[in-house]
Protein backbone atom coordinates (compact mmCIF):
# COMPACT_ATOMS: atom_id res chain seq x y z
CA UNK A 1 0.00 0.00 0.00
CA UNK A 2 1.53 3.28 -1.18
CA UNK A 3 2.24 5.88 2.16
CA UNK A 4 1.33 9.23 2.65
CA UNK A 5 5.07 9.47 2.46
CA UNK A 6 5.37 8.34 -0.72
CA UNK A 7 2.57 10.27 -2.26
CA UNK A 8 3.87 13.36 -0.50
CA UNK A 9 7.19 12.44 -2.71
CA UNK A 10 5.46 12.08 -5.69
CA UNK A 11 3.21 15.56 -5.02
CA UNK A 12 6.61 17.26 -4.67
CA UNK A 13 8.05 15.85 -8.00
CA UNK A 14 4.49 16.54 -9.53
CA UNK A 15 4.46 20.14 -8.38
CA UNK A 16 7.38 21.08 -10.37
CA UNK A 17 5.92 20.55 -13.72
CA UNK A 18 2.50 21.45 -12.75
CA UNK A 19 2.25 24.25 -15.08
CA UNK A 20 3.31 22.37 -18.15
CA UNK A 21 0.67 19.47 -18.06
CA UNK A 22 -0.82 18.61 -21.30
CA UNK A 23 -4.58 19.38 -21.69
CA UNK A 24 -5.20 15.01 -21.52
CA UNK A 25 -5.25 15.34 -17.98
CA UNK A 26 -8.52 16.63 -18.63
CA UNK A 27 -10.57 13.32 -19.04
CA UNK A 28 -12.21 13.52 -22.85
CA UNK A 29 -15.42 11.56 -22.21
CA UNK A 30 -17.85 11.02 -19.84
CA UNK A 31 -20.97 8.47 -19.05
CA UNK A 32 -24.17 10.40 -17.17
CA UNK A 33 -24.70 8.82 -14.40
CA UNK A 34 -28.29 8.98 -12.36
CA UNK A 35 -28.40 12.62 -10.48
CA UNK A 36 -25.97 13.91 -12.72
CA UNK A 37 -27.12 17.80 -14.08
CA UNK A 38 -25.26 19.05 -16.93
CA UNK A 39 -23.89 22.02 -14.51
CA UNK A 40 -22.19 18.97 -12.28
CA UNK A 41 -20.53 17.51 -15.02
CA UNK A 42 -19.31 21.02 -17.07
CA UNK A 43 -17.53 22.06 -13.24
CA UNK A 44 -16.19 18.92 -12.33
CA UNK A 45 -14.08 18.85 -15.91
CA UNK A 46 -13.31 22.29 -16.24
CA UNK A 47 -16.16 24.17 -18.50
CA UNK A 48 -18.52 25.42 -19.67
CA UNK A 49 -22.43 24.06 -19.55
CA UNK A 50 -22.56 26.11 -22.98
CA UNK A 51 -19.24 24.30 -24.21
CA UNK A 52 -20.39 20.86 -23.23
CA UNK A 53 -24.38 21.26 -24.79
CA UNK A 54 -22.53 22.53 -28.33
CA UNK A 55 -19.88 19.91 -28.24
CA UNK A 56 -22.48 17.45 -27.50
CA UNK A 57 -25.60 18.85 -30.00
CA UNK A 58 -27.72 19.25 -26.46
CA UNK A 59 -30.40 20.69 -26.96
CA UNK A 60 -32.41 20.38 -23.58
CA UNK A 61 -29.42 20.62 -20.66
CA UNK A 62 -31.96 19.50 -18.40
CA UNK A 63 -32.90 16.11 -20.03
CA UNK A 64 -29.49 14.20 -19.80
CA UNK A 65 -30.02 10.64 -20.11
CA UNK A 66 -27.79 7.86 -17.66
CA UNK A 67 -25.30 6.08 -19.84
CA UNK A 68 -25.08 8.51 -22.42
CA UNK A 69 -21.49 9.08 -23.30
CA UNK A 70 -20.39 13.41 -23.61
CA UNK A 71 -17.39 14.69 -25.19
CA UNK A 72 -15.68 17.05 -23.28
CA UNK A 73 -14.46 20.03 -24.96
CA UNK A 74 -10.31 20.97 -24.04
CA UNK A 75 -11.14 23.09 -21.36
CA UNK A 76 -7.49 24.78 -21.38
CA UNK A 77 -8.19 26.74 -24.43
CA UNK A 78 -10.58 29.28 -22.45
CA UNK A 79 -8.36 30.33 -19.20
CA UNK A 80 -7.49 33.32 -19.29
CA UNK A 81 -3.94 34.58 -20.75
CA UNK A 82 -3.12 35.50 -16.98
CA UNK A 83 -2.96 32.11 -16.17
CA UNK A 84 0.03 30.96 -18.26
CA UNK A 85 2.87 29.32 -15.88
CA UNK A 86 0.66 29.35 -13.25
CA UNK A 87 0.84 26.17 -10.88
CA UNK A 88 -2.06 23.85 -12.09
CA UNK A 89 -2.41 21.32 -9.85
CA UNK A 90 -4.18 20.85 -5.71
CA UNK A 91 -3.73 17.90 -3.52
CA UNK A 92 -6.50 15.61 -2.56
CA UNK A 93 -6.90 13.71 0.90
CA UNK A 94 -8.18 10.12 0.02
CA UNK A 95 -11.42 9.62 1.44
CA UNK A 96 -12.45 5.74 2.68
CA UNK A 97 -13.01 3.42 0.10
CA UNK A 98 -11.60 6.04 -2.96
CA UNK A 99 -8.37 5.13 -5.23
CA UNK A 100 -7.37 6.33 -8.38
CA UNK A 101 -10.47 5.65 -10.46
CA UNK A 102 -12.83 7.21 -7.76
CA UNK A 103 -10.81 10.67 -7.84
CA UNK A 104 -10.57 11.31 -11.07
CA UNK A 105 -14.26 10.62 -11.68
CA UNK A 106 -14.86 13.50 -8.95
CA UNK A 107 -12.65 15.86 -10.48
CA UNK A 108 -12.98 15.19 -14.11
CA UNK A 109 -9.59 14.01 -15.11
CA UNK A 110 -8.53 11.12 -17.24
CA UNK A 111 -7.21 8.11 -14.86
CA UNK A 112 -4.08 6.99 -16.34
CA UNK A 113 -2.93 10.83 -16.01
CA UNK A 114 -3.86 11.07 -12.48
CA UNK A 115 -1.63 8.02 -11.84
CA UNK A 116 0.95 9.02 -13.60
CA UNK A 117 1.22 11.99 -11.90
CA UNK A 118 1.43 10.11 -8.39
CA UNK A 119 3.92 7.52 -9.61
CA UNK A 120 1.80 5.14 -9.03
CA UNK A 121 -0.66 2.46 -11.13
CA UNK A 122 -4.52 3.09 -11.64
CA UNK A 123 -5.22 0.26 -9.56
CA UNK A 124 -3.18 0.98 -6.63
CA UNK A 125 -4.50 0.77 -3.38
CA UNK A 126 -4.87 4.02 -1.39
CA UNK A 127 -5.22 4.68 2.82
CA UNK A 128 -7.42 6.84 4.30
CA UNK A 129 -6.00 10.69 4.29
CA UNK A 130 -3.21 9.58 1.66
CA UNK A 131 -2.98 12.46 -0.61
CA UNK A 132 -3.32 12.82 -4.18
CA UNK A 133 -1.83 15.39 -6.55
CA UNK A 134 -4.83 16.24 -9.09
CA UNK A 135 -3.78 17.70 -11.95
CA UNK A 136 -5.86 20.52 -14.10
CA UNK A 137 -6.87 22.87 -11.43
CA UNK A 138 -7.27 26.00 -13.39
CA UNK A 139 -9.76 25.06 -15.62
CA UNK A 140 -11.83 23.59 -12.80
CA UNK A 141 -11.54 26.83 -11.21
CA UNK A 142 -12.24 28.96 -14.28
CA UNK A 143 -15.45 27.15 -14.75
CA UNK A 144 -16.49 27.18 -11.33
CA UNK A 145 -15.90 31.16 -11.67
CA UNK A 146 -17.61 31.49 -14.23
CA UNK A 147 -20.64 29.35 -13.38
CA UNK A 148 -21.40 31.25 -10.40
CA UNK A 149 -20.82 34.68 -11.74
CA UNK A 150 -23.32 33.88 -14.10
CA UNK A 151 -25.40 32.74 -11.36
CA UNK A 152 -24.90 36.01 -9.36
CA UNK A 153 -25.58 38.20 -12.29
CA UNK A 154 -21.80 39.82 -12.40
CA UNK A 155 -19.24 39.98 -15.51
CA UNK A 156 -17.50 36.66 -15.29
CA UNK A 157 -14.14 38.25 -16.48
CA UNK A 158 -14.28 40.68 -13.21
CA UNK A 159 -15.05 38.25 -10.58
CA UNK A 160 -12.28 35.71 -12.16
CA UNK A 161 -9.96 39.17 -12.25
CA UNK A 162 -10.81 40.02 -8.52
CA UNK A 163 -10.33 36.54 -7.37
CA UNK A 164 -6.82 36.20 -9.50
CA UNK A 165 -5.87 39.35 -7.83
CA UNK A 166 -7.03 38.16 -4.14
CA UNK A 167 -5.42 34.60 -4.23
CA UNK A 168 -4.60 33.66 -7.77
CA UNK A 169 -7.54 31.21 -7.66
CA UNK A 170 -6.70 29.04 -4.40
CA UNK A 171 -8.32 28.11 -2.23
CA UNK A 172 -6.24 27.20 0.52
CA UNK A 173 -4.91 30.64 0.79
CA UNK A 174 -5.73 32.53 4.23
CA UNK A 175 -4.00 36.25 4.93
CA UNK A 176 -2.46 37.29 7.48
CA UNK A 177 -5.78 39.37 8.84
CA UNK A 178 -7.95 35.75 8.35
CA UNK A 179 -9.39 36.63 4.98
CA UNK A 180 -10.34 32.61 3.74
CA UNK A 181 -9.82 31.49 0.42
CA UNK A 182 -10.23 32.45 -3.26
CA UNK A 183 -12.03 35.27 -2.80
CA UNK A 184 -10.45 36.05 -0.03
CA UNK A 185 -12.99 37.28 2.02
CA UNK A 186 -13.07 37.47 6.11
CA UNK A 187 -15.41 35.19 8.14
CA UNK A 188 -18.21 38.14 9.37
CA UNK A 189 -18.13 38.94 5.96
CA UNK A 190 -18.59 35.76 4.77
CA UNK A 191 -21.62 36.13 7.50
CA UNK A 192 -22.83 39.46 6.21
CA UNK A 193 -23.04 38.18 3.04
CA UNK A 194 -24.91 35.36 4.45
CA UNK A 195 -27.46 36.89 6.02
CA UNK A 196 -28.31 39.97 3.75
CA UNK A 197 -27.65 38.76 -0.01
CA UNK A 198 -27.44 35.27 -0.25
CA UNK A 199 -30.64 33.88 2.35
CA UNK A 200 -28.87 30.82 3.19
CA UNK A 201 -25.54 29.87 5.25
CA UNK A 202 -22.37 30.76 3.00
CA UNK A 203 -19.46 28.06 4.20
CA UNK A 204 -16.40 30.49 3.06
CA UNK A 205 -14.14 27.06 3.87
CA UNK A 206 -15.82 25.57 0.66
CA UNK A 207 -14.81 26.82 -2.22
CA UNK A 208 -18.11 27.31 -4.08
CA UNK A 209 -19.41 28.90 -1.31
CA UNK A 210 -16.47 31.18 -1.05
CA UNK A 211 -17.00 32.23 -4.80
CA UNK A 212 -20.53 32.70 -4.37
CA UNK A 213 -20.18 35.11 -1.31
CA UNK A 214 -17.40 36.93 -2.95
CA UNK A 215 -19.44 37.03 -6.63
CA UNK A 216 -22.71 38.35 -4.51
CA UNK A 217 -20.96 40.83 -2.54
CA UNK A 218 -19.42 42.19 -5.90
CA UNK A 219 -23.20 42.37 -7.38
CA UNK A 220 -24.04 44.56 -4.02
CA UNK A 221 -21.24 46.78 -4.77
CA UNK A 222 -21.79 47.36 -7.94
CA UNK A 223 -25.34 47.88 -7.44
CA UNK A 224 -25.07 50.59 -4.31
CA UNK A 225 -21.95 52.27 -6.40
CA UNK A 226 -24.63 52.77 -10.01
CA UNK A 227 -22.25 50.07 -11.85
CA UNK A 228 -19.33 52.00 -10.61
CA UNK A 229 -16.64 49.42 -11.37
CA UNK A 230 -13.76 51.14 -9.48
CA UNK A 231 -16.06 52.19 -6.77
CA UNK A 232 -17.15 48.92 -6.49
CA UNK A 233 -13.42 47.06 -6.84
CA UNK A 234 -12.22 49.91 -3.79
CA UNK A 235 -15.13 48.69 -1.61
CA UNK A 236 -14.20 44.94 -2.00
CA UNK A 237 -10.76 45.97 -0.89
CA UNK A 238 -10.98 48.64 1.53
CA UNK A 239 -14.67 48.44 2.57
CA UNK A 240 -17.04 51.26 1.26
CA UNK A 241 -17.14 52.95 5.22
CA UNK A 242 -12.94 53.54 5.24
CA UNK A 243 -13.54 55.02 1.48
CA UNK A 244 -16.03 57.36 2.77
CA UNK A 245 -14.01 58.24 5.35
CA UNK A 246 -10.87 58.28 4.44
CA UNK A 247 -10.67 58.52 0.63
CA UNK A 248 -8.84 55.64 -1.55
CA UNK A 249 -5.88 54.30 0.08
CA UNK A 250 -2.52 54.02 -2.55
CA UNK A 251 -3.13 50.01 -1.97
CA UNK A 252 -6.46 50.48 -3.02
CA UNK A 253 -5.46 52.32 -6.10
CA UNK A 254 -2.58 49.91 -7.26
CA UNK A 255 -5.63 46.69 -6.36
CA UNK A 256 -7.76 48.50 -8.40
CA UNK A 257 -5.28 49.08 -11.76
CA UNK A 258 -4.83 45.35 -11.20
CA UNK A 259 -8.29 43.93 -11.32
CA UNK A 260 -8.51 46.32 -14.25
CA UNK A 261 -4.97 44.98 -16.38
CA UNK A 262 -6.46 41.69 -15.89
CA UNK A 263 -9.81 42.22 -16.78
CA UNK A 264 -8.04 43.50 -20.31
CA UNK A 265 -6.20 40.77 -20.31
CA UNK A 266 -8.59 38.07 -20.13
CA UNK A 267 -8.51 36.09 -23.15
CA UNK A 268 -7.77 32.79 -24.12
CA UNK A 269 -4.12 32.09 -23.18
CA UNK A 270 -4.23 30.11 -27.05
CA UNK A 271 -5.76 33.23 -28.97
CA UNK A 272 -2.63 34.90 -27.16
CA UNK A 273 -0.36 32.55 -28.64
CA UNK A 274 -1.86 32.54 -31.85
CA UNK A 275 -1.94 36.36 -32.71
CA UNK A 276 1.71 35.73 -30.87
Amino acid sequence: MPSTSRLAAAAIGATAFAGALPASVVASTYVVRPGDTIGDIAMRHGTTVSALADANAIADPASLRPGAMLRIPDASLSLPAYTGGAPDAETHAVRRGEGVIETSRHFGVDPTALARVNGIGVNAPLAEGDELVVPGRLARFNALLTHVAGMAGVDAPLVRAVAWAESRWRQEAISATGAVGIMQLEPSTGDWVSTHLAGRHLDIWNALDNVTAGSLLLQHLLEVTDGDRTAALAGYYQGLASVAEHGVFEDTGRYQALVDSLIALDQPAQATRTAA
